[in-house]
């Protein structure tokens, strides 16, 4: 097969594909995804990702982002609002474009356009669906949790009619543990299983820092942890769940907590991290700066036991765990809030080295911002 079927191919598939290399340069865009994002010609050969998407900040963003993750985003959805063009809401993912040997020559985004009724209408279907995935599973919890309960009173009743040196006993407490490791086990799969619905509202950085701190600390009591704490003063208010985001920030504070056995240094930065600025290397601009919008960043560190590469790829499953009796839920859970809120989850580590979690939101002000849901 020749290139210019390969072509055909690529300029024939019914969604959008756009492809950047690792310098951040456009190298292919197909006719589906010129259409989508209102570029007009076909854009010139290795044109800067910042300057064919110009008015399109978000996604240029989260383009260029994609090259410095170690995952990057399976499922998007963002809304494009650029002056003089229409709304358009696009979904898709991105991944890395793999050489021969393995290495990253770039990124690709595959996308849609949401904005169509028939594409509405199917994401007001899911919701339906999972509306009514999560009743069910509310009610098979109940279901299972009664007889569970009931095993568990059981067992400990009859403990109490047994003498201590009884080998009966140690039966029974065998029963009771494992009914609360099922009982607990119910208890997250529906709470992983529930959709995930998020209230925005300005909320105080410092303050939910300091509130999961707090909640941390006081599991270790006799935890010997340093707080190494900076926040920057422009970073005032995020607008956000603040409830979700704080049980994302508690669930990675307690991670680090573990991974360092409760005695150590954990730094913990927030701060706006404003896009890359580049020079435009074309048109009549050329040689000005281009600075994208916003971030706010919550970056925190541990220094750990750190994690595999074998394990980073896969450690925002559901029920995979590197901690023993872990549950495989927290960060999880933790991406689904966060990819509620239109943000990014990512983490850096090494083993033996620790692990750096980031979590990045859009910042009150950016000019694109993810479509709200409810």
């Amino acid at each position: 097969m020749n290139s210019q079927f390969f072509r055909q191919i690529f300029d024939s598939t019914r969604c959008g594909i756009l492809t950047i290399d690792e310098a951040g340069r456009v190298t292919t865009l197909n006719q589906v995804g010129q259409q989508i994002l209102d570029v007009g010609e076909v854009p010139p050969q290795g044109i800067a990702c910042q300057e064919l998407l110009a008015d399109h900040a978000s996604l240029s963003r989260l383009l260029l982002d994609s090259l410095r993750m170690e995952n990057p985003p399976t499922r998007i959805e963002l809304d494009l609002r650029a002056p003089g063009h229409p709304r358009r809401v696009i979904g898709g993912t991105v991944s890395h474009v793999r050489g021969p040997s393995g290495e990253r020559n770039g990124a690709v985004l595959f996308f849609k356009d949401l904005t169509h009724i028939e594409e509405h209408e199917e994401q007001e279907r899911l919701k339906d669906r999972l509306a009514a995935l999560g009743q069910m599973a509310a009610g098979l919890a109940h279901e299972i949790r009664n007889p569970l309960a009931n095993i568990g009173s059981t067992a400990t009743l009859l403990k109490t009619k047994l003498d201590g040196n009884d080998s009966g006993v140690l039966a029974l407490d065998s029963i009771v543990q494992q009914v609360r490791r099922l009982n607990q086990a119910v208890t997250q799969c529906l709470e992983y299983a529930k959709p995930v619905y998020i209230k925005p509202r300005p909320v105080d950085v410092e303050a939910i820092l300091g509130e999961a701190l707090r909640e941390v600390r006081a599991k270790w009591p006799a935890g010997r942890v340093e707080i190494r704490q900076s926040l920057d003063p422009r970073m005032t208010e995020l607008h956000a769940d603040g409830t979700q985001l704080r049980q994302v920030l508690h669930n990675l504070i307690a991670n680090a907590y573990d991974a360092m056995g409760g005695e150590g240094v954990l730094e913990i930065d927030a701060f706006l991290e404003p896009e890359r600025a580049t020079q435009l290397p074309t048109g009549e601009e050329a040689g000005t700066e281009s600075q994208l919008s916003d971030y706010a960043v919550i970056r925190i560190r541990d220094h750990g036991r750190g994690i595999t590469p074998e394990a980073r790829g896969r450690l925002f499953f559901p029920f995979f765990t590197t901690k023993p009796g872990g549950s495989g839920i927290g960060l999880a859970v933790a991406k689904k809030i966060i990819d509620s809120h239109g943000g990014i989850i990512d983490v850096e580590s090494e083993p033996g080295r620790g692990a750096t979690f980031f979590v990045k939101l859009p910042y009150p002000g950016a000019p694109d911002h993810p479509a709200e849901r409810s």
